[in-house]
């Protein structure tokens, strides 16, 4: 197919140039038209990367706590204009609701600063920290929920903490059992490697490369990303490790309406307002815009040091892209090709 061929010569390229290691899927009515595995899981060890290998989503794991959130909802376990202050003790945004951090319009300061500022580097957090530095310093919001759309990773930190209160499991037990296994995402599992060492089969280590150097360096080898260390305990907003395999499978699940009901689906693609009445691009968990030669576009990236991930579904169109990349490629003026930046060459390709 000629649109195969045009992504796998973009991708051969950007190997040859060694501005790439990762893998892509592109699907048309959930059957791959072009799967690429270019590089290696481990560039200290040499292991090859494969169809299964394991990478870390960075954000692509909001649009599933999304769905985890969606499928509590569907249960009556919740409704989506509770506060956050009925499932989090102590929370101190009382007029902020689960609908405000799923669209991205709560407000809510960002967790990452307050552990810039008072954390024990030595120490690894989890959501009960946040949760703690919250209550405790009480950091201004940027706004009043609804008056504006600004994206928050603390939103999707509450989002978990609420799953597990509600559900009464962990929150990785519990995508684990509603969400992953259902969508037959085989290998798909929330880890904090670092927090909770484990051994996992055919995992792609995220890297760091200055181009005009010869080594790779893992984050954790370099002071300024300590922060990997210190806050892999957090889940919600990061977390879930998947495949491009099994991300087919969840995109498959989605438009077969297994994870979740059609109004359900319907709600989480559609893009919601501000008070002011002014159109947001998100959705529950999604970045949703329109393309003139594809459609509607249904979208999540993520990054995390040594990742790069990006989620692209087309409803009108049926296609699917998944780029997942395990090499942080940094530039002397420290720009890098992101996934985002990839999906429209592939975009190019196809539309």
């Amino acid at each position: 197919m000629e649109v195969a061929k045009k992504i796998d010569q973009l991708f051969i390229s950007k190997w040859k140039e060694g501005k790439f290691s990762g893998n892509i899927l592109v699907a048309k009515g959930g059957v791959s038209i072009y799967t690429g595995t270019f590089g290696l899981s481990d560039y200290r060890r040499n292991s090859t990367l494969t169809i299964d290998s394991l990478f870390e989503l960075a954000s692509v794991t909001k649009p599933m706590t999304a769905i985890g959130i969606m499928i509590l909802a569907e249960q009556s376990e919740l409704h989506y204009d509770d506060p956050i202050s009925k499932w989090i003790h102590d929370f101190p945004y009382p007029t902020v609701t689960l609908r405000h951090v799923l669209t991205h319009t709560s407000g809510l300061p960002d967790y990452m600063e307050l552990f810039e500022t008072y954390w024990d580097r030595t120490e690894i957090a989890t959501n009960t920290d946040v949760f703690r530095l919250l209550a405790t310093y009480k950091p201004h919001p940027y706004f009043n929920p609804e008056d504006k759309c600004e994206y928050s990773n603390t939103g999707y930190v509450c989002l978990a903490t609420v799953i597990e209160v509600v559900s009464g499991m962990s929150y990785s037990s519990f995508m684990l059992h509603h969400v992953f296994i259902p969508a037959g995402m085989h290998r798909t599992r929330v880890m904090n490697r670092r927090f909770k060492p484990e051994t996992v089969d055919d995992f792609a280590y995220g890297f760091i490369k200055n181009t005009n150097d010869k080594d790779f360096f893992l984050p954790d080898e370099l002071p300024e990303y300590d922060y990997v260390n210190y806050l892999d305990g957090i889940q919600g907003d990061g977390m879930i490790h998947s495949t491009i395999m099994d991300l087919l499978s969840l995109d498959r699940a989605l438009k077969e309406g297994i994870l979740l009901s059609n109004p359900s689906l319907e709600l989480s693609l559609s893009t919601f307002r501000t008070k002011d009445g002014q159109k947001t691009h998100c959705g529950f968990g999604w970045f949703i815009d329109h393309l003139e030669s594809a459609g509607k576009r249904v979208s999540h990236s993520g990054g995390w040091p040594g990742y790069s991930t990006m989620l692209s579904r087309y409803p009108e169109t049926d296609y699917t892209i998944i780029i997942l990349t395990n090499v942080e490629y940094k530039t002397d003026d420290g720009s890098q090709e992101r996934a985002g930046d990839l999906l429209k060459q592939i975009e190019e390709c196809i539309f």
